[in-house]
C-alpha cells in the first residue's frame, strides 16, 4: 500500500473505516483559550482517549510532534481564521502543499465558510490546492460550511458537502443537520467519507455521544469533535467514549 492509499488508512481505520479526528486548530480563531492553551497536554489527552487522527496547523504540530505516536494521522491545516482580524470571517491560506510532504502529513485540510466575504477566493484555492494534491497522491479534507443562516439545514448542508465532492475533496467534514433520515440522505448524495464537526460545546457531555450515535446511524465516517472535548473536565474521559460509540459495531 503507497501514496494516498497509505495515508487514508491512517485516517480511516478499522473494518468500520471510521475517524475520530480530534481538531485542535481552533487557535488561530479563538486564541489560546482553555483546553487547547497547552498544547502538549491536550494532545496527549486525546491521544489517551483514542483519536486516530488529529488536526492542527503546522506551527502547533511542530511543538506537539515529538509525542504523537507514529500510527496516529495527521491533518495538516493550511488555511486558518485570522481571529483578531476585521476581516477574519473566512479561511486564508497559511500554509502549501510543500509544507504538508516536508511534515510528511496525512492529508491537507482547508475550509470553506459559504456566504462570508472571500468565499469564491477560498474556494478557488481549495480546487486549486485539489488538484495540485492529486499529484503527490496527497489526500484532502474539505470542510464544506454552508452559510451561517442555513448552518443546520439539510439542504445547505447537502449543498456544501456536494460540492466538495464535486471538485473532488476526498473527505468532507460538515455539519450535523440534527436529523439521522435528512443526514443519511446527506452521506448518500455526496458518497466520500463525511465527517461531521461537533460545534460548540453545550455543556453537557452525553449530549455529544448523542450526536456521535446518531451521525453513525445516519452513515458518517467519523467525527471532528473539538470544543465538547477538550473544554470538557475530562478531555480524555470524553475521547474515550466517542472512540467507544464510534467503533462499536
Amino acid at each position: 500500500m503507497t501514496g494516498k492509499n497509505r495515508r487514508l488508512s491512517r485516517l480511516l481505520v478499522g473494518p468500520q473505516q471510521r475517524c475520530l479526528l480530534s481538531p485542535l486548530d481552533h487557535g488561530g480563531w479563538l486564541g489560546p483559550v482553555q483546553g487547547i492553551h497547552r498544547p502538549r497536554a491536550i494532545v496527549e489527552a486525546v491521544i489517551a482517549g483514542g483519536a486516530n487522527a488529529l488536526l492542527f496547523s503546522p506551527g502547533f504540530y511542530r511543538r506537539v510532534a515529538p509525542i504523537v505516536p507514529p500510527s496516529t494521522g495527521i491533518v495538516l491545516r493550511v488555511s486558518l481564521t485570522a481571529g483578531l482580524s476585521e476581516q477574519g470571517t473566512q479561511e486564508t491560506p497559511i500554509a502549501s502543499l510543500e509544507t504538508a510532504l516536508r511534515m510528511d502529513a496525512d492529508a491537507l485540510a482547508v475550509s470553506v465558510f459559504f456566504g462570508r466575504s472571500g468565499d469564491i477566493e477560498i474556494y478557488r484555492w481549495l480546487a486549486s490546492l485539489i488538484d495540485s494534491a492529486a499529484r503527490y497522491e496527497m489526500p484532502v479534507v474539505a470542510e464544506m460550511m454552508p452559510p451561517g443562516d442555513r448552518f443546520y439545514d439539510a439542504d445547505a448542508i447537502a449543498h456544501a458537502a456536494r460540492i466538495g465532492m464535486e471538485i473532488g475533496a476526498d473527505i468532507i467534514k460538515t455539519n450535523y443537520c440534527g436529523d439521522v433520515e435528512a443526514f443519511r440522505d446527506i452521506t448518500a448524495s455526496a458518497p466520500v467519507p463525511i465527517i461531521v464537526a461537533g460545534g460548540p460545546g453545550k455543556g453537557n457531555d452525553s449530549d455529544t455521544i448523542d450526536l456521535v450515535r446518531d451521525v453513525v446511524a445516519a452513515g458518517a465516517a467519523g467525527v471532528a469533535i473539538g470544543r465538547r472535548v477538550w473544554q470538557a473536565e475530562d478531555p480524555q474521559a470524553v475521547t474515550a467514549e466517542i472512540h467507544k460509540v464510534l467503533f462499536a459495531d
